[in-house]
C-alpha cells in the first residue's frame, strides 16, 4: 500500500516488530545493550513521508511477522527501488519472509536498479533471491555516483561524508548507526552456507550498501522459488481488484442481468441469494429491490464498505454483505439460488483453489437451487494472444511485458498488447499501473486463469454440480450465444443446480 495509506493500527504494529526484532545498540549506540525502538509516529514522518513511499507487510497466525518500506522514484534512466526498511521477526529469518516482502514490492518490473542499506546480511540475500542477481561489490562501486546521489533523495541519514568503502571487494558505507554486532559473525557465516559472500565485512556503525542492477545476469530459480513468487504477486490482486470500484463499462448493464437472474433461476419473492465475489453489490442490491434477499461476499474490504455504502443510500434493507473468502467461508445459512459472475472464478491460478470456490458455493444452495456462474473465456484469449511464453522455461519474458492501466480505467483485460499466455497451464499475466496522482505509478503483476467451455463444465462437475447450459456471451446480453472466438465472447456463462440428493461425505 502506498505509505501515506497506512493505518494507525498497522503503524502500532510495525513499530512493536522493529522495537522488538531489529537488534540492539552496541557499545557506542545510544543506549548500549538496549533495543533499538521506533515509535509509530517516526516510522510515519521519517519514512512514510516521501510522496513515492510504499509499504508490504506479511502476516502469520494473525500477527504481523514482516514489513518492507520502500521508494520508488526516477532515478535519472529508469525507475529505482529503494528499500529504506525491512523488518523480520526473529523467528521467520528462514522462512524467506524478508525476500517474499521484496519481491511484492517490484516483483517483475524492469526498474535499472535495486537496493538498501543495512548491517545484516540476510537482508542482502533477501535483495538478492528477491531480484535474481547477485550483488557484486565492483558493480555498486562502478555506479557509487548514482547511487549515493539516489540516497541523498531518499534517505535523510546517508552521507557520503562520513565515509564510503566501495571497491571490487566491499560495498559499504558509514552511517554512524551503532547496531549490536554480536551476532553478526554467525549470521554471515549461516548466509554463505550454499553461496559465497561478496560484500566484504562491516565495521561497526558501518553498513553495507546492497545493490543490484537490471543489466546484471539472471540467477536461475528452481519451479518452487518461481511458484513462491508468484504465489506473493496473487496475494496483492486483492489490492487490484479493489481499484475497480468504479463504474466500468460492463455495469451499465445491470439492471437486464439482474432480470436474466432472476428468470433463469426461478426465483421468487422473498427467497434468498448468495452472491459469491459481489465485489460493489450491485447485483445484490439489484436482486433486492426486486424483493429478493441477497448476502454478497467478497475478500476485498473496501467493495463490501462500497456495497453496504450503496445499500443504504439506495435504501434497501434486504441486502447483507461480508468480508470473506470465498473458498471456505463459513454462513451458517441456506440460499435458493447463488450467483458468482465475472471472473471470481479464475481469480486463482490453480484449479483447487476455484474448485473450493464452486464446492463452497454449492454447499449453502438447497438441493435443487440454481447456480448462475461466468469464467473468461480462453478460446477468445487464444485466438487473440499476440505474446506467448511459459513461465516454467522461460519466466523473464514476463520482463518484457508492457504495463497498462486497464483494470483502473477499462477493464479490457483481452487486449493482446498487453496480456502474455502461458498455454500449457491455462493463464493470462498482466502488469496493471495505478497512478492515483501519484509521480511514479505503482505496478502489479496480475494473473488468472482462464476456461474452455469443456474445462469449466467439468471444474463444475467436479463441485458436484449438474450443467444446465454453458454458452459464450458478452456482458449485458447473457440471452445472445456466440461462437467462443466471436470478440465479444469474453465470458463463459453456465447455469447448473445442485443435487436434489447429496451424500454426508459430498464435501469433505
Amino acid at each position: 500500500m502506498h505509505g501515506n495509506r497506512v493505518p494507525l493500527e498497522l503503524l502500532s504494529e510495525m513499530s512493536e516488530l522493529y522495537s522488538a526484532h531489529y537488534g540492539f545498540w552496541g557499545d557506542k549506540g545510544r543506549r548500549p545493550g538496549e533495543h533499538i525502538r521506533l515509535s509509530a509516529e517516526t516510522i510515519r514522518r521519517n519514512w512514510l513521508a516521501h510522496a513515492n513511499s510504499r509499504v508490504v507487510f506479511a502476516r502469520a497466525f494473525g500477527m504481523l511477522v514482516g514489513y518492507a518500506i520502500a521508494v520508488q522514484f526516477d532515478g535519472g534512466s529508469g525507475f529505482v527501488t529503494w528499500v529504506t526498511q525491512l523488518v523480520v521477526h526473529e523467528e521467520h529469518r528462514r522462512s524467506d519472509v524478508g525476500k517474499t516482502l521484496l519481491f511484492t514490492l517490484w516483483q517483475f518490473t524492469d526498474h535499472i536498479a535495486w537496493g538498501l542499506v543495512s548491517a545484516n546480511p540476510f537482508a542482502v540475500r533477501a535483495l538478492e533471491k528477491a531480484t535474481r542477481r547477485r550483488c557484486s561489490p565492483g558493480m555498486i562501486a562502478a555506479n557509487s555516483d548514482a547511487i549515493l546521489r539516489w540516497g541523498t533523495e531518499v534517505v535523510s541519514y546517508l552521507s557520503s561524508d562520513d565515509g564510503v568503502k566501495m571497491n571490487a571487494n566491499e560495498a559499504s558505507i558509514n552511517t554512524r548507526f551503532y547496531l549490536d554486532h554480536a551476532e553478526l559473525p554467525a549470521m554471515l557465516r549461516s548466509a554463505q552456507e550454499k553461496v559465497p559472500w561478496l560484500m566484504g565485512n562491516l565495521e561497526e556503525g558501518w553498513e553495507w550498501l546492497a545493490f543490484t542492477f537490471r543489466e546484471q545476469q539472471q540467477i536461475q530459480l528452481a519451479d518452487k522459488e518461481t511458484e513462491q513468487m508468484l504465489r506473493a504477486s496473487d496475494g496483492v490482486t486483492k489490492h487490484a481488484f479493489s481499484r475497480m470500484a468504479g463504474q466500468q463499462p460492463w455495469m451499465k448493464s445491470t439492471a437486464s442481468e439482474v432480470a436474466f437472474i432472476i428468470q433463469n433461476c426461478s426465483l421468487i419473492a422473498d427467497q434468498k441469494v448468495l452472491d459469491f465475489g459481489c465485489g460493489s453489490g450491485r447485483h445484490a442490491i439489484g436482486l433486492a429491490k426486486s424483493g429478493i434477499a441477497s448476502v454478497g461476499v467478497d475478500y476485498v474490504q473496501n467493495l463490501i464498505a462500497t456495497a453496504r455504502a450503496r445499500a443504504r443510500q439506495e435504501g434497501v434493507s434486504n441486502a447483507a454483505f461480508m468480508v470473506g473468502d470465498c473458498r471456505d467461508i463459513e454462513l451458517g445459512d441456506s440460499f435458493d439460488a447463488a450467483i458468482c459472475i465475472y471472473d471470481v472464478i479464475g481469480t486463482y491460478a490453480e484449479d483447487a483453489d476455484n474448485l473450493a470456490i464452486l464446492r463452497n458455493l454449492a454447499r449453502y444452495v438447497k438441493p435443487g437451487g440454481h447456480v448462475l456462474l461466468s469464467v473468461m473465456n480462453m478460446e477468445l484469449t487464444l485466438r487473440k494472444a499476440r505474446y506467448r511464453f511459459s513461465m516454467k522455461s522461460d519466466p523473464d519474458k514476463l520482463l518484457m511485458l508492457k504495463p497498462s492501466n486497464t483494470m483502473e480505467l477499462s477493464g479490457d483485460i483481452f487486449n493482446p498488447e498487453y496480456y502474455l499466455l502461458d498455454e500449457e497451464k491455462g493463464l493470462v499475466y498482466r502488469k496493471e499501473q495505478f497512478s492515483e496522482g501519484m509521480e511514479i505509478p505503482e505496478e502489479l503483476l496480475v494473473r488468472d486463469r482462464r476456461y474452455r467451455q469443456q474445462e469449466i463444465e467439468n471444474l463444475c462437475r467436479k463441485a458436484h454440480l449438474n450443467v444446465l447450459w454453458s454458452r459464450c456471451v458478452r456482458s449485458g446480453q447473457w440471452d445472445e450465444a456466440l461462437a467462443p472466438d466471436n470478440d465479444r465472447a469474453k465470458e463463459i456463462l453456465l447455469l447448473c443446480t445442485v443435487p436434489e440428493f447429496q451424500s454426508a461425505t459430498l464435501f469433505e
